[in-house]
């Protein structure tokens, strides 16, 4: 991917003009909370890929990079609003410059500009994820496994995997609706059947002995066999084969009858209508939910959507939109719609056995419909066609489920059934019992007429059976050879991933989990994340484990799946304070395995931290002088850092303005920010506190005595090698030294009267500026007059040899030679 060079921020977030050298190495950004670390960050993301993660999901409604990108003080203004980044690309072995505007940050200039740096570009502005922060930092540790699943599929950019998988999953549960619904299509012709017939089971045998017998009442030769051709009713007498419409077969229409009233009473079952309360009440709980259930059927848009997206122009509303900004409205929505349909399809599973019920009654009462007008005298069957519409509405809402209030009050069939339903068939049961008795013949006949009728559409049915079957066996044996494949494919992805997290995690807790494990448990849809509690079982990272280990799980997942995403492209990331609940300790080894085990890995960290700051110099993650410490922020001029230049430059300003009593604040506060560098580089003993909040008299005279120490410890071990002219070069140095020692000894009350007593308050600029002076001649004592870095003693563990800075301009050595 690419090396950050350097970055120049203009007028942008809270910062108003910065310019940091990143050189292509780890660099890092310490500074209390509020001092501007995560402008810096958030200009880096903006110029990489022309958005501000902050700015957008979940929690951010009203904000855009366009509105709150700018300073506050060029909201009006967002040309003025400029990142210019400078980034070295290894595979092309060459530089580039990126400088975006927040007012027109979809067109970056680019130089030099060519197709092959465009397809880098390109490729790290779909690449959000090099940016790491808290808050996506612990999304992969304490997220639920189907989350987890899809923020890691989309580190991985495996998105498509569960978008196919859920498509198969819909196409499945499709196919499997469509068999259930044949199978009761089946069910009901199997019943009429059996109930026209008069048998127990559907059999060739049952069906063959049945019809035969009332083939013989007819002289008509018996059917040796029954297949898909076979017809019951063969050689007859009605040369139509059917019953004339005319005539109702007294037989068959008490059947029909009391197949009606058994599904009537069915309705009436006090279980059965405590069943359908008990459904309408968790229906009415779903009511709060009610757009979001609308809005479900949308799911497979929004997706195809989400699909069909070019990064540029949403495919719907022909608009351009923020690629990282539409899909994360896109997948917010999505997710809602998946909480709605998972409550959904729990209800509607409750409700499917009443409308199963519902239809029954609606296709018992067909042929009690149709009696009506045959009998003599007809009856009207209006009660029967009334309470067969308003079944049929029932299960039509029920069957739609929206809106739920339609839904609750088809649920409420406790007075379905009327007084003139009760009468009208009551009308039927007598007019059917005066029909009269058909010979024995006309019966067999009729009976035989009517049984091929039932017996056709159940052929019919079971057919239609057997193709949904079919059908649903092939969807979700597509559905399971997919999700098989998938996992397995995934199993290996997480294998790798979950081999280099454990590695990771023992590198940084190695004092106490060394053989620390973990496991990535794929299943369909779902990412599963178990860790290893001291070998008492696997256990989710937040059931044990401190909020200080999760972070830094979180921290060594990442970086385990971003090495198995971009292998040795895998060059830049950014952790945005990422271990703040991290012990200090374990922050030391952090930096450690960051360095070894990441050295191809430009790193940019912030830290409010300054002790993890000092761990990551200790163990050469960062090199000295690459990190900018900032130290106070407002809006007026944005962030300001620790340096000499600005802290002498500040100090004249307000001596300038006559502010003895500001000057003399900052001065001592630039002076203890010094001394814990100078205790950190010559490894001075400080009288530990536990607040680490140490002042200028526990730092600075411990850091001059230990430089007098290795002063005098360095011409000692000159005078054993008889180097008479670095004893010469030492004493002068020596010598020096002492005397700004001296000056700054006499001035130390003045400060201290300056800041802490009203006093003192009315000191003149003259008479503070020769402290100042004097403590700025104290702080170049320790730097060399070259390179300007302090001199640190060397190695940086175990005993020092050395005394040097980084240019070589000084070099004592501080081995005696041997007796």
């Amino acid at each position: 991917m690419i090396r950050a060079k350097s970055i120049s921020i203009s007028e942008f977030r809270g910062i108003r003009n910065l310019t940091l050298d990143l050189e292509g190495k780890n660099f890092a950004i310490c500074g209390p909370n509020g001092t501007g670390k995560s402008g810096i960050v958030d200009a880096l993301e903006f110029a990489l890929t022309g958005n501000i993660s902050r700015l957008t999901g979940t929690g951010t409604g009203g904000l855009s990079v366009k509105e709150h990108g700018p300073h506050v003080d060029s909201r009006n203004t967002p040309a003025k609003a400029l990142v210019s980044l400078t980034v070295h690309i290894p595979s092309l072995n060459t530089d580039v410059t990126i400088v975006r505007s927040v007012k027109d940050a979809k067109t970056p200039k680019i130089t030099p500009d060519t197709p092959e740096i465009r397809t880098v570009l390109e490729y790290i502005s779909l690449h959000p994820e090099i940016t790491l922060s808290r808050r996506e930092l612990i999304r992969y540790v304490l997220a639920e496994p189907g989350k987890r699943s899809k923020e890691v599929q989309e580190l991985l950019k495996l998105e498509e995997v569960e978008t196919v998988r859920s498509l198969l999953q819909k196409i499945a549960n499709a196919k499997d609706r469509e068999e259930k619904s044949a199978k009761g299509v089946k069910n009901d012709a199997e019943t009429a059947l059996m109930r026209s017939m008069g048998i127990t089971e559907i059999s060739d045998n049952a069906i063959l002995v049945a019809a035969n017998e009332k083939r013989s009442g007819l002289n008509l030769p018996p059917l040796l066999k029954l297949d898909a051709n076979t017809s019951i009713k063969e050689g007859t007498i009605s040369s139509e084969n059917k019953i004339p419409v005319s005539k109702i077969v007294k037989n068959q229409a008490e059947i029909d009858l009391n197949a009606f009233n058994e599904k009537v009473k069915k309705l009436q079952d006090s279980v059965f209508l405590s069943q359908c309360v008990a459904v309408s009440k968790t229906v009415s709980a779903l009511s709060k939910d009610e757009e979001f259930l609308k809005n479900a059927s949308r799911e497979s848009f929004l997706q195809s959507a989400l699909n069909f997206f070019d990064e540029q122009i949403c495919p719907v509303c022909d608009v351009q939109w923020d690629p990282q900004e539409l899909r994360q409205k896109l997948t917010i929505k999505l997710q809602k719609f998946e909480v709605a349909s998972a409550s959904k399809k729990e209800v509607e599973r409750d409700i499917r056995p009443i409308i199963m019920i519902l239809d029954e009654i609606q296709s018992s009462a067909t042929a009690l419909q149709r009696m009506g007008p045959l009998l003599n005298p007809p009856i009207d069957c209006a009660p029967i066609n009334r309470y067969v519409e308003d079944i049929l509405q029932r299960s039509t809402a029920l069957k739609n489920f929206l809106p739920l209030s339609e839904t609750c009050n088809a649920l409420s069939l406790e007075n379905v059934t009327s007084k003139q339903l009760e009468i009208n068939l009551a009308q039927l049961e007598l007019a059917i019992s005066k029909l009269p008795e058909p010979t024995q013949q006309d019966a067999a006949r009729d009976y035989l007429i009517v049984s091929q009728e039932k017996l056709e559409v159940y052929r019919t049915a079971s057919s239609k059976l057997e193709k949904a079957e079919k059908s649903r066996t092939k969807a979700q044996f597509v559905f399971d050879t997919y999700a098989r494949v998938t996992t397995a494919a995934l199993e290996t992805i997480y294998k790798n991933v979950e081999a280099t997290f454990s590695k990771l995690y023992r590198i940084v807790n190695h004092d106490d989990e060394d053989a620390f494990q973990a496991q990535l448990q794929p299943s369909i849809g779902k990412l599963g994340f178990d860790v290893d509690f001291y070998g008492r079982g696997y256990f989710p990272p937040g059931a044990y484990h401190s909020e200080g280990h999760q972070d830094g799980m979180g921290l060594c997942l990442y970086l385990a799946l971003m090495d198995y995403l971009a292998k040795d492209s895998f060059t830049f990331a950014v952790l945005d304070d990422v271990l703040m609940s991290v012990d200090s300790g374990h922050r030391r080894e952090v930096s450690k395995m960051l360095l070894e085990q990441f050295p191809n890995t430009q790193f940019l960290l912030t830290t409010h931290d300054e002790i993890w700051l000092r761990h990551m110099k200790t163990v050469g993650l960062i090199e000295p002088k690459r990190y900018a410490h900032f130290r106070t922020w407002n809006v007026d001029i944005g962030p300001t850092e620790w340096s000499d230049r600005d802290a002498w430059e500040e100090i004249s300003l307000l001596l300038e303005r006559n502010d003895v009593r500001a000057a003399a604040a900052l001065l001592r506060h630039f002076l203890e920010y010094f001394a814990k560098e100078v205790c950190q580089v010559l490894r001075a003993q400080v009288e530990f506190r536990g607040d680490a909040q140490f002042t200028l008299g526990d730092l600075l005279p411990n850091s001059i005595s230990k430089m007098k120490k290795l002063i005098k410890q360095g011409k000692s071990a000159a005078q054993s090698w008889g180097q008479n002219d670095n004893v010469t070069a030492i004493s002068e140095f020596e010598k020096k030294f002492n005397e700004v020692v001296q000056a700054s000894n006499v001035e130390q009350w003045q400060i201290n009267a300056a800041v802490h007593f009203n006093e003192w308050a009315n000191f003149q600029k003259n008479d503070f500026e020769s402290v100042v002076a004097t403590y700025k001649s104290l702080v170049d004592a320790f730097s060399c007059e070259k390179c300007n870095s302090v001199l640190y003693s060397s190695p940086e563990h175990g005993e020092a040899d050395a005394l040097r800075c980084r240019c070589g301009n000084h070099s004592i050595n501080l081995q005696k030679k041997a007796a």
